[in-house]
């Protein structure tokens, strides 16, 4: 035990919720709710879209995904508290990603979609009665171009890996 309060641990969990909403909402393609989940300054690395707010970011994913067929999934939250209304976490994540059509994705041209492994590194801001993601950094231990749900052959993983952001060395020490 680390010696956090049930006050600390309630919070713990209504930030894992918030995470877990995050990608319910994504792949539901609920867009103004996932809006909803961000502090007005949100700032983000690891993705395509840099700049603008949880606003922008949510028009761009939706115009991107809104013909797609998504799955998000996060697991292994580590959470800690770093102020009475501040928070930061990691969590270990996998996308998938199928288009009904070819696409081009960074380092592949041609793909209908992706899968993918990686972390995502977060800030959490307590915020007009609860919490939302105030930074978010996306990062690829994996990325693999699929055409029709198969990875092209010959494809090379790790080459695949160029260009995007890797796991902090140092995120949460």
């Amino acid at each position: 035990m680390t010696g956090e309060t049930p006050g600390d641990l309630a919070h713990i969990e209504d930030i894992k919720r918030l995470k877990s909403r995050y990608c319910r909402f994504i792949d539901g393609k609920q867009w103004g709710r996932l809006k909803e989940l961000f502090t007005p300054e949100l700032q983000l690395e690891g993705f395509t879209i840099v700049g603008g707010n949880g606003a922008t970011f949510v028009d761009d994913l939706a115009r991107r995904l809104e013909a797609s067929m998504t799955a998000h999934h996060c697991h292994t939250p580590e959470i800690r508290l770093t102020g009475p209304h501040t928070a930061e976490g990691v969590w270990a994540m996998m996308d998938l990603v199928e288009w009904p059509h070819p696409v081009d994705l960074k380092n592949f041209s041609g793909a209908t979609g992706f899968y993918g492994t990686g972390f995502y590194e977060e800030r959490y801001r307590w915020d007009n009665g609860q919490w939302r993601i105030a930074f978010m950094r996306l990062t690829r231990t994996r990325f693999e171009p699929l055409i029709h749900g198969a990875r092209p052959p010959g494809f090379d993983v790790f080459a695949g890996l160029r260009g995007f952001t890797p796991p902090s060395s140092d995120w949460m020490r």
